[in-house]
Parts: C-alpha cells; structure tokens; sequence
C-alpha cells in the first residue's frame, strides 16, 4: 500500500495503468479524509458555544436526540448530530458526484465504459484533499484560540478539504488557503490521469474532462 502511494504521488501514470486497486484501498482513502475532516468539529464546536454565537441560534434550535437502552440513555445536541453526519457524508457525496460527472463528460470520447472502475480510480483523486486538511488542522491545532471571541470561517469545503480563515489576515492561514488551492488543483490532475485509464482517453483529453469541475472547487464552497 505505502509503495503504491508512493507511486501515486510521484508517477501517477505508472499507477494509473498497472492493474486498479481494489475497492475496498480506494474507499479506504475515502475513510482516511473523513477522519481528518472530522478534526473541524472541535473547533467549530468551541466557536458555536463561545459567545459570539447566542445558544438560541444554534443548540437551543435543534432538538437534542437520544438513544434510550437497557437503562442507559445517551443524548447528543441536534447541531452536534447534524455536523457530525454532514462531515462523514461530504467526501462520499463528493465522490460519486464528481465520478458521475466525469463519466458523462468522457462519454463522447471514451473507448472504454465501466462506471465501477472510474470510481475506484477517482477515489485515488481525493489523496491531496486529506493533505491539504492536514495542513490545515496543524494551523488550526497551533492558532485557533480556545474560546474564540470573534468569528472564524471554519468547514469542509467540496470536494472533501478542510478551510479556516480568521477573522484578520494571517500569514499562517493565508499559506494553507495557497496549500488548499495547489492540492485542489494537483487532485484535479490525478484525476485527469483516473479518466484516462479508465476510459481510454488521452491526458490531454482527460484533463480538459476535468478541468472545469475542478476549477469550480477551488476555492470554498
């Protein structure tokens, strides 16, 4: 698995064509950026009971719910529940979607058809959103404060990348608003070269398949 990554980050021809991983290695990348993505909730969390944000607008908004068992009964905040499923659903909405997208706009020029193989390949294409929210979470980690008094710009952006932006210019968060651009970017090539293996198009071809999706996700959405 490390040598394939490995091939994927610096030949990602070469991975391309040899043989596809399996599903279960390209919904595993999938996994790995939920986890990371899962880093935005404390702080967001932190944010949402500070008091720039009133309770009445949020936790006092959303019924809590609660799961009675046996005698024991485990209640969690509405809004908890809400971004907590949210978070986990974005990457794996993301990709279908963005699959599905790729497929139809290759189908004028594919030679080669198979919906399960793209997929699996696109999955791949999601590697530099888990390092741009790594980036991300080390700033947020090293910067945010621990009860905010003025309001952040915190989420999960589409495709499947974490974003904060403070309330002033910050060089820190300036470098990872850069990091985030380029990986979006550097997924938008690895997806260029998915397209083309699976569908038997040119790089060139895959590339101009994915360059407006990709374009349209730079920044946060």
């Amino acid at each position: 698995m490390d040598g394939r990554l490995r091939q994927l980050l610096v030949d990602p021809a070469a991975f391309f064509d040899a043989e596809a991983p399996a599903l279960s290695q390209s919904v595993g990348v999938l996994i790995a950026t939920e986890a990371v993505c899962l880093g935005v909730l404390p702080p967001v969390l932190s944010l949402l009971e500070s008091p720039v944000v009133p309770d009445e607008v949020v936790f006092d908004a959303f019924p809590p719910i609660q799961y009675v068992m046996s005698g024991w009964e485990v209640s969690i905040p509405g809004i908890v529940a809400i971004l907590l499923v949210a978070v986990l659903a974005l990457p794996l909405i993301a990709w279908i979607a963005f699959t599905a997208v790729f497929y139809l706009l290759s189908w004028p020029i594919a030679s080669e058809s198979g919906f399960d193989r793209t997929a699996s390949l696109i999955a791949w294409g999601f590697v530099p959103q888990l390092l741009a929210s790594g980036v991300t979470l080390v700033a947020l980690v090293a910067a945010f404060p621990a009860t905010p008094i003025e309001l952040w710009r915190i989420g999960v952006t589409i495709p499947a990348r974490l974003y904060a932006s403070p309330p002033g210019f910050d060089p820190l968060f300036a470098v990872t608003a850069v990091v985030g651009v380029g990986c979006t970017l550097w997924s938008g090539y690895l997806w260029a070269h998915a397209i083309a293996a699976a569908r038997g198009v040119t790089l060139r071809q895959g590339l101009a398949v994915v360059a407006v999706p990709t374009i349209l996700v730079v920044g946060p959405i």
